[in-house]
């Protein structure tokens, strides 16, 4: 069965339950004895399960499964939660919004496993809760110790500049500079997956540099960067007549919300080293696949196609499959009840206005009844314009609900007791001002936090 068509209604109605499941341990934090807050989240947890296997998203599946095996037993008070196991949750459902995420943008959930999370919900039902993140740092040493992803593979990947996309005229700049005597450096930046102005650090960093360096190739593009069209990071190529690069590293560092800066100098022999090493594996992928002829042709010579690799797609910000791009609303039925009785309306006025033309054979429409029906077509589609509107306005608690958790984990992580009251969440807003609204008070609550409020 083709379950595609149900990917936007997965979507929607997957975001509603992870936000009911936030309130929920959110609340179940302050009351843990609350049966009713534990069966209000073991039912979101099996929902979620039952819509993932719905739609083959194993992974994620795999994950509300063990997460509802939890809660059973919080049910049957063979557990007892506290502060460890909502932190695990909160984990499970930072994962799950992961899922969510790479699901909007690919229709698929991805590779990752989240196998430390996962030990860590099968540690509380064993009866010893481990966090998630030291679990996950011993899965990272054992891969280091079986030579699955060693540190240095690590570093290696995340060198995003040595597998730019350069075009003939970037790869002759680089010569260029290097043959006029100029060290030539890379630079991969990443940002904080929390930051809210990107484009704004991204061009605090190019300052930094340019004050060591000239930059002249960018990836993406600057008016790209502008848009805050890219991910966590960004890569670039600056040239200089002497230096070295740790200060130049140092000084983008200073940059606030900035994770990692990673750079070193490069020879044009290094990216076509490079270059050269992409092919071979993408050639060695292609010839890997058996070509499948169409029945009833002889087999044919095996022909390469000309396929770009998944490392290649990620380094020009595209990705494999179509993403889901659609916007939806949802619209409470009386305001659908208004609008269609309306829509009746206007189409009784509509065969009024014809009766009264054809009223009288060969003459003219009363101009009395005529003018009556003008006014009444106006009051309906006044009222069917208004409809309309409604429908478009959607309550701001859709996007200030994930405030109280996001205040809750700034409390832990900066050691100071915070607590969010709001009122007003039911007050509607057009939609397309509530998808622009949240990030602007998202940054003013964190500057509040970090910023506003003494330990």
């Amino acid at each position: 069965m083709d379950v595609s068509q149900y990917l936007e209604i997965f979507i929607d109605e997957t975001a509603e339950h992870i936000q009911n499941l936030s309130d929920n341990i959110m609340a179940l934090e302050n009351e843990p004895e609350d049966h009713d807050v534990i069966n209000e989240i073991f039912r979101a947890a099996h929902s979620l399960k039952g819509m993932a296997g719905t739609m083959g998203f194993k992974r994620m599946q795999h994950l509300t499964h063990d997460m509802e095996n939890v809660f059973q037993e919080v049910r049957n008070d063979k557990i007892k939660v506290n502060g460890d196991i909502i932190d695990v949750l909160f984990q499970c459902l930072d994962a799950i919004e992961g899922y969510l995420n790479i699901i909007k943008e690919t229709s698929d959930e991805g590779t990752n496993d989240n196998e430390g999370i996962i030990t860590a919900l099968n540690g509380i039902l064993s009866g010893g809760a481990v966090p998630a993140q030291k679990q996950e740092e011993k899965t990272d040493a054992k891969e280091e110790a079986n030579g699955v992803a060693g540190q240095d593979a690590q570093a290696e990947h995340r060198k995003k500049y040595l597998n730019l996309p350069l075009t003939a005229s970037d790869r002759d700049a680089i010569k260029l500079a290097e043959e006029s005597g100029r060290k030539v450096f890379g630079f991969t930046v990443y940002i904080q997956k929390d930051c809210l102005l990107k484009a704004a650090r991204a061009f605090l960093v190019f300052k930094a540099i340019e004050e060591f360096a000239d930059i002249f190739i960018y990836s993406p593009n600057t008016q790209d960067i502008e848009d805050e069209k890219f991910d966590l990071d960004f890569s670039f190529f600056a040239a200089a007549d002497k230096g070295e690069i740790e200060p130049m590293i140092a000084a983008a560092k200073l940059v606030s919300e900035i994770d990692e800066v990673i750079g070193e100098p490069v020879k044009y022999e290094m990216l076509e080293e490079a270059k050269q090493k992409e092919e071979k594996e993408a050639e060695s992928q292609e010839e890997e696949k058996p070509v499948q002829n169409p029945p009833g042709m002889p087999n044919a010579p095996a022909v390469p196609a000309k396929v770009e690799t998944a490392k290649a797609s990620a380094a020009k910000g595209k990705t494999v499959n179509k993403p889901v791009a659609n916007r939806t609303v949802r619209v409470d039925i009386e305001k659908l009840d208004a609008l269609m009785n309306q829509v009746s309306e206007l189409i009784i006025a509509k065969n009024s206005l014809v009766s009264i033309s054809m009223s009288e054979e060969g003459g003219s429409p009363s101009s009395q009844s005529f003018h009556d029906q003008i006014e009444y077509l106006e009051r309906i589609t006044t009222g069917l314009h208004e409809s309309v509107m409604k429908v478009r306005m959607v309550p701001i608690e859709s996007v200030v609900a994930k405030f109280p958790r996001m205040i809750r984990d700034l409390s832990r992580k900066l050691n100071k007791k915070m607590e969010l009251y709001m009122t007003g969440e039911d007050t509607e807003l057009d939609r397309t001002v509530v998808d622009q609204i949240g990030d602007p008070l998202q940054h003013l609550l964190r500057n509040s936090a970090d910023h506003g409020l003494e330990c």
